[in-house]
C-alpha cells in the first residue's frame, strides 16, 4: 500500500510537469511515454531488436552520449546529486574505461597520502582542497569495498546521533562543564548500552 501511494506521488509529478510543458507548447505526456519506450528499445537491442547478444548498457550509453555531444565518459553525471553519490558515480564511470587501481592496497595508500597532505596544508584554501581530496579518496575506498558511500555516511550519522542523544539524556550536568575524558567515558557507556538494545 505504501509503495502504491508513493508511485502515485511520482506519477502525479510526471503528469503535472507534462501538463506544464503542454501548456508551454513544448511536449505532451504521450511524448514522455514514447521517449522512455524508445530508450528501452534502443538500450536493449537483444530483446527488442534482431541481435542475439547484449552489446552492453554502458557501450550503448557511450554511443548516445557521443551523439548528443557529450564526449567524456564522465558527461551526464548529474551535478545535483549529493556529493558522495556523485563522486561514487564519477569514479565508477572512470573505472569502466580502465581508469582504476586493480586492487585495494593502492586505494588505502592514497587515502593515507591524502590525510598526510591535509596535515601539511598551510592555508585555509589548501586545507579545503586537501579535505576534498581526502573525502574523494574515502569514497573510492568505499567503492572498492562495494559499499555505498552515501548510505554508509547516512548510517554513521544516524549512529552518532543516537549515541550522542543517549549521552546527553543521561547526564546530570551540562556537557560544557565536563572534561573530554568524562565525556569519552559517557560515550563508551552509551555505545555499550545501545549495542545491547
Amino acid at each position: 500500500d505504501a509503495l502504491k501511494d508513493e508511485l502515485g506521488d511520482l506519477l502525479l509529478q510526471v503528469v503535472f510537469h507534462s501538463q506544464i510543458a503542454t501548456d508551454a507548447n513544448q511536449f505532451e505526456f504521450k511524448d514522455v511515454v514514447d521517449s522512455i519506450c524508445n530508450k528501452m528499445t534502443r538500450r536493449h537491442p537483444h530483446i527488442f531488436g534482431d541481435i542475439d547478444e547484449n552489446p552492453g548498457w554502458e557501450q550503448i550509453k557511450a554511443v548516445e552520449r557521443e551523439k548528443s555531444g557529450q564526449s567524456s565518459s564522465l558527461d551526464g553525471v548529474a551535478l545535483a546529486l549529493p556529493a558522495l553519490l556523485r563522486a561514487q558515480k564519477i569514479q565508477k564511470r572512470a573505472a569502466r574505461v580502465g581508469f582504476d587501481w586493480p586492487d585495494i592496497a593502492p586505494v588505502k595508500a592514497k587515502l593515507l597520502e591524502e590525510l598526510e597532505e591535509v596535515e601539511s596544508a598551510k592555508t585555509a584554501e589548501q586545507v579545503h582542497e586537501e579535505i576534498g581530496d581526502l573525502l574523494f579518496s574515502a569514497v573510492n575506498l568505499a567503492r572498492h569495498y562495494k559499499v555505498d558511500a552515501e548510505r554508509a555516511l547516512v548510517d554513521a550519522t544516524e549512529k552518532f546521533t543516537c549515541r550522542f542523544n543517549e549521552v546527553e539524556s543521561g547526564l546530570t550536568r551540562d556537557m560544557e562543564d565536563m572534561s573530554l575524558e568524562e565525556l569519552e567515558l559517557e560515550w563508551q557507556k552509551a555505545k555499550a548500552k545501545l549495542r545491547k538494545s
